[in-house]
């Protein structure tokens, strides 16, 4: 599909509506649940709130009732989306490149959001086409190993549907959008690794959509197309940026992003250690009874998670913390538990964990590298062991498939559902709780989605 240039392919795909069903719209509502109790989990967190509202506020009583009052529609995307991502606790994509689709649900919630009497099923519609297109990126085209951030993803998905949604489907102004995020290059993604870690993993999404909000709607105006952006032989996209590579979706853009995300249902971790959590989960008890007698901890993981979150030998911050194999599985370990509180600099465990994560030696184990990269199994596996004094092993613990895996969905469901209870514990009872969870699941695709704003206030 990928002999046309990729404005081409997401102008014609964009053009046509997804042909809704029960099982993408299920999926799609999940999606925006999770994300929605993200938003309001981090809406209390000062650090949050500080870069999401550019110092304005410490925390929020309701993101949603604040979100209202920001006047621009790029600053609404940008404070949703810092929100969503801040914990690191939102839904993930993995392949040739790392993606979180949600990061752009702030770009259509703050459009919906000021033209509520748009149906739902719209919004669907945009939902899934964003997760499209970002998580096709990544199946087709590693940034990642040339040194540069996912999120150009997030801010090309974002444009492009914003533009599609602005335009009303204009093919011109929705390439316009496409070459001119082509244009703005891409940047790199340093501070998701030492010795430069730091709160910009959690705010770069936010800054993505509201910079591809801005060139969409700069992009409604009559300018050069700039068609041969991509592939221009000397100034072009995929020469200055790829080394000549070609910058392509992995497979055609349908709906099948919405329904293989992966959710984090249980701990606010990077993704390719979340089965690695399970397993030193269910080693904690065995841990604890045979303390002494482990010389060593070992780890066999597929290799984008020794590029990604391993061998990292100082931990400085929160950022870094949360994205660090080692890190988490001690902390599985230790106290059978991963959450937020957990890498903050003020966690009682902490020196514990330090302690204990120099034992751990992470290696390659091949067949998981397969799997990963197999887009018929897409397993995250890890394997978690001891070593003990006399040379001996433990047990061997695996997962292959994390719980937010698209084959243990339905195992998930119920602690997806929790989860979202927790996360909006702060803002609403338990049973109010439930019963935005139930009625967003159940709300018709024929309703406006004012009736989605409104379950979501405070009134």
């Amino acid at each position: 599909m990928d002999e046309k240039n990729i404005d081409q392919i997401i102008s014609d795909y964009l053009s046509n509506d997804i042909h809704l069903n029960e099982k993408n719209i299920k999926a799609s509502k999940l999606a925006l649940l999770d994300t929605l109790g993200c938003v309001f989990n981090a809406s209390l967190n000062t650090s949050a709130t500080i870069f999401a509202t550019y110092g304005l506020k410490d925390t929020l009583e309701n993101p949603i009732a604040y979100m209202k009052d920001i006047k621009s529609l790029k600053e609404k995307a940008r404070f949703f989306s810092v929100l969503t991502r801040w914990f690191d606790y939102n839904d993930t994509f993995l392949a040739k490149e790392w993606a979180h689709p949600s990061d752009n649900i702030g770009t259509i919630f703050s459009y919906f959001i000021e033209n509520n009497s748009f149906k739902v099923s719209t919004f669907i519609d945009s939902l899934i086409k964003m997760y499209e297109i970002q998580g096709c990126l990544a199946l087709g085209t590693s940034l990642n190993k040339k040194g540069y951030d996912h999120v150009f993803n997030v801010k090309l998905a974002s444009a492009s549907v914003f533009s599609s949604l602005i335009s009303n489907n204009d093919s011109e102004i929705i390439k316009r959008t496409v070459n001119n995020i082509l244009l703005d290059g891409l940047n790199l993604r340093a501070y998701r690794h030492e010795p430069n870690v730091g709160k910009r993993k959690s705010w770069a999404a936010g800054d993505a959509v509201s910079r591809g909000i801005e060139l969409a709607s700069i992009s409604e105006f009559e300018d050069e197309i700039y068609s041969e952006i991509q592939k221009d032989e000397n100034w072009g996209f995929e020469k200055v940026f790829l080394n000549g590579e070609n910058l392509s979706f992995g497979k055609d853009l349908n709906d099948w992003v919405i329904e293989n995300v992966l959710f984090k249902v249980l701990y606010p971790a990077e993704f390719h250690g979340q089965s690695a959590i399970e397993a030193s989960v269910k080693l904690s008890d065995l841990y604890k009874e045979r303390e002494q007698e482990i010389e060593g901890i070992i780890i066999e993981t597929h290799e984008p998670a020794i590029r990604i979150i391993s061998n990292k030998d100082k931990l400085k911050n929160a950022s870094d913390r949360d994205h660090s194999l080692e890190f988490m599985v001690a902390a599985g370990l230790l106290f059978k538990e991963v959450n937020s509180k957990t890498y903050e600099d003020n966690f009682s465990g902490l020196k514990q964990i330090e302690n204990l994560r120099r034992k751990i030696k992470v290696q390659e184990n091949k067949e998981f590298t397969e799997n990963y990269y197999d887009t018929s199994k897409r397993h995250i596996a890890n394997t978690v062991y001891f070593e003990y004094n006399d040379g001996s092993f433990s047990k061997k613990e695996t997962v292959e498939t994390p719980i937010g895996h698209p084959n243990r969905r339905e195992e998930a469901e119920p602690l997806l559902k929790q989860k979202f209870i927790n996360n909006m514990s702060s803002h609403f009872s338990e049973e109010r709780a439930k019963d935005i969870w139930e009625k967003i699941l159940l709300i018709d695709v024929d309703s406006e989605f004012k009736e989605v704003i409104k379950l979501l206030s405070n009134d």
